[in-house]
């Protein structure tokens, strides 16, 4: 929580507010959207400083309207203080909503003046949106919601989860032309924790990826420098990556991924056995991305701009994988 009083005296400052106005100020640490037939339901967690205590306390409040802007504001509706989403980390959508197609809301998002872009949209797995914020338990001393924010954080440093902003899944939707992926967070414990994936075919939700798949396909989506892959109970954490996509027409309409990285191992037969796993792995991977319909790795988009021409099934196209990964501070070296 001290992380949290620091947050709300820049706040202050930025501001221009002091110490004393404190209790005219509540920063939103996370919010949690659902949607039914009433409409929008936000949750927000807030860090609410406390008179008693140089620490603020965290506590949530919720609020029901037609449009998340409305939501927005009706949230703060009979609070003194007022409401601060910008320094907001994460907010968390409910499967309902995402299964209905979640275009819509990320426009009225993007649309707000109150919600930063940069802030990280996620899946929330088995469980109501806002259950995150309010049945799960504090974190060091931290409230879920920021907590959670700080777990993303170091799994998108690690190449263990999407990294998908606001903005970035509008652009996904709207422009790109590749599907978003979310990270998505489940109970587990009475802990808000990282599980996995969510994947989506346009902007409606078509499936689900555990966390070994999820790792690979941030390693074939190129999310970070690092990656750590698993095979028989053996974490191999990979760098130097470069995975490449590239369109055939010579026969049959087909793909072919290559994806090139460097082991630091004793041997080359480390390296033989990470790269025969990875590319078992990838290839699951993208057998499930066609059968969900999730263009996450954007195959329509490069077929479409290395011919010219849109008239192809991604969905049912052959792909071909082939995996290099270079041994490396070997007494042997070697590669595959």
């Amino acid at each position: 929580m001290k992380r949290i009083g620091i947050l709300i005296l820049l706040c202050l400052s930025l501001c221009g507010c002091s110490w004393r106005d404190a209790a005219d100020l509540s920063a939103v640490t996370a919010g949690a959207i659902a949607q039914d037939e009433n409409g929008y339901t936000l949750t927000a967690e807030l860090a609410v400083p406390s008179a008693d205590s140089a620490v603020p306390q965290s506590i949530t409040i919720a609020g029901t309207a037609d449009s998340i802007v409305q939501a927005i504001d009706r949230v703060g509706t009979g609070r003194d203080a007022q409401l601060y989403w910008s320094h907001a980390r994460v907010l968390l959508l409910g499967t309902d909503l995402l299964r209905d197609g979640m275009q819509q809301t990320v426009r009225e998002l993007t649309a707000s003046s109150e919600v930063r872009p940069s802030v990280r949209l996620c899946a929330v797995k088995q469980a109501q949106a806002d259950s995150i914020l309010t049945a799960c338990t504090s974190v060091s001393g931290d409230p879920p919601g920021f907590a959670l924010g700080d777990s993303l954080d170091l799994a998108v440093k690690q190449s263990q989860t999407p990294d998908m902003p606001l903005y970035r899944v509008l652009d996904r939707i709207e422009a790109d032309g590749i599907d978003p992926v979310l990270p998505a967070v489940s109970i587990q414990e009475e802990q808000a924790v990282l599980d996995g994936a969510a994947l989506f075919s346009g902007d409606t939700l078509c499936g689900w990826l555990d966390e070994t798949q999820t790792v690979v396909l941030c390693l074939l989506m190129q999310t970070g420098d690092t990656a750590m892959i698993y095979h028989d109970n053996t974490g191999y954490k990979l760098t130097q990556i470069n995975t490449t996509i590239q369109a055939d027409t010579s026969n049959t309409p087909s793909f072919a991924v290559t994806v090139t990285a460097s082991l630091p191992c004793e041997d080359s037969e480390q390296a033989k056995s990470a790269a025969s796993a990875l590319r078992t792995q990838c290839i699951q991977v993208i057998k499930t991305l066609q059968e969900t319909g999730c263009d996450a790795l954007g195959l329509r988009r490069i077929w479409t701009a290395q011919h010219n021409s849109s008239d192809i099934d991604w969905r049912t196209a052959p792909i071909t994988v082939h995996v290099t990964v270079r041994a490396t501070q070997s007494t042997e070296g070697g590669t595959q």
